[in-house]
């Protein structure tokens, strides 16, 4: 398998970086994941413009114009035969000196890889997810929670908490008891006609598949829309579901061993994940 690494195909065994690159040392950088479907990427523009506005947030120029690192992603699929594929594009400082400041001439790193997908388990789609609210908070405040940065363990600690209680995913509130987001993905529920999904005021990442997911809803007559989400909202609501760009549209029919309306899959989140896997399908 080839990855692709500061312009060059290599194998993945000389993909290195040094032990003194900041991506290594103190998690400086961004990466951004995406899907492709038969081939063809989906909606590779909005993921690399989040990627350039992350970049222009932390401060770090990359040598290549969005234009060139989607030949790169494209060049990488058919260099390792890939159709349905994983693709990751990892952004780091650099390698520098051994301090915190970020003063200094550096050189960004920039890899990118891509391997087979693994469908998730179709049982997931047909019967739901369990969901724990942890005690893990999301920091509003921080420009961090807008962005996806290699510093990750915020939302590794969460996952790890919510699995070793028996759950399946964990869901993460802010520091002011509103609802943020899951580990890896965006929250959305139905209440009625409505869908609801925690504004990027609650500090939550701008979610390619979430934008995707509203327009979708819009499109099938349903009231979409952003606001502070509280837990008992959350709990109390029709159908919950979560979004990312691999597992799609995930439902969720339980939150802390609480049925989320008659704890099967509901109408409306069958609708959408419908809706989105014909955008997919029509790549």
């Amino acid at each position: 398998m080839k990855a692709w690494m500061d312009g060059k195909m290599v194998d993945f065994k000389d993909a290195k970086v040094s032990i003194f690159n900041r991506g290594f040392l103190y998690g400086d950088g961004l990466f951004e994941s995406m899907r492709s479907y038969n081939g063809k990427i989906f909606k590779p523009e909005e993921h690399l413009a989040r990627l350039y506005r992350s970049l222009g947030a932390i401060d770090i120029k990359i040598p290549y114009s969005k234009e060139e690192i989607t030949g790169a992603l494209y060049r990488l699929l058919r260099a390792n035969g890939l159709r349905d594929a994983y693709i990751r594009i990892n952004v780091t400082r650099g390698e520098g000196r051994l301090a915190i400041g970020s003063r200094g001439i550096f050189k960004p790193t920039v890899i990118i890889f891509a391997k087979p997908l693994t469908p998730y388990p179709k049982g997931m789609y047909e019967k739901g997810i369990n969901a724990k609210v942890v005690c893990i908070r999301t920091n509003e405040l921080s420009p961090i929670s807008r962005i996806k940065s290699l510093s990750f363990l915020n939302n590794i600690l969460a996952r790890q908490e919510a699995m070793r209680k028996g759950f399946d995913e964990a869901i993460l509130m802010n520091t002011r008891g509103h609802v943020a987001e899951a580990a890896t993905s965006s929250v959305f529920l139905v209440r009625g006609n409505r869908l609801i999904t925690p504004s990027l005021a609650s500090g939550i990442l701008p979610g390619v598949t979430r934008r995707v997911v509203l327009r979708l809803a819009g499109e099938a007559g349903l009231k979409a829309g952003e606001a502070s989400i509280s837990y008992k909202e959350l709990t109390g609501a029709d159908e919950v579901f979560l979004t990312n760009s691999l597992f799609e549209v995930m439902p969720v029919v339980k939150v802390d061993g609480r049925k989320i309306g008659r704890g099967t899959v509901g109408a409306k989140t069958a609708l959408l994940a419908a809706g989105y896997k014909e955008l997919t399908n029509s790549l």
